[in-house]
């Protein structure tokens, strides 16, 4: 009993209500995910063509990277850590193929 009054105060607070109030990026962070992969498994399967890869990497560094970036900063504020997490380095990721694969065009 003495010990758990002692580390009470290093226990994390009650959640802010309006933290909790805000909607989930789940599904924006999803959604981007899923479509960036989807398109750059078009891309590997040379199901589209040559001219229209502008296009692809275009929309892969927005909707693949700072859109999963935004998802990530919303999960941290709503204290998802891990969500956060998962967003941000998908981000980087798809950032950094996107650089690649515009340096070899």
């Amino acid at each position: 009993v003495r010990a758990t009054r002692r580390f009470s105060s290093t226990m994390s607070k009650a959640p802010n209500p309006h933290v909790m109030n805000t909607t989930t990026a789940g599904p924006i962070g999803l959604m981007a995910f899923g479509i960036t992969t989807i398109l750059l498994n078009f891309l590997n399967a040379e199901l589209i063509e040559t001219p229209s890869i502008t296009l692809i990497i275009c929309y892969g560094m927005f909707h693949g990277g700072m859109i999963q970036i935004l998802a990530g900063m919303w999960e941290v504020y709503r204290g998802n850590i891990f969500g956060g997490n998962a967003f941000i380095s998908y981000a980087v990721i798809c950032l950094k193929k996107k650089k690649t694969l515009y340096h070899t065009t």
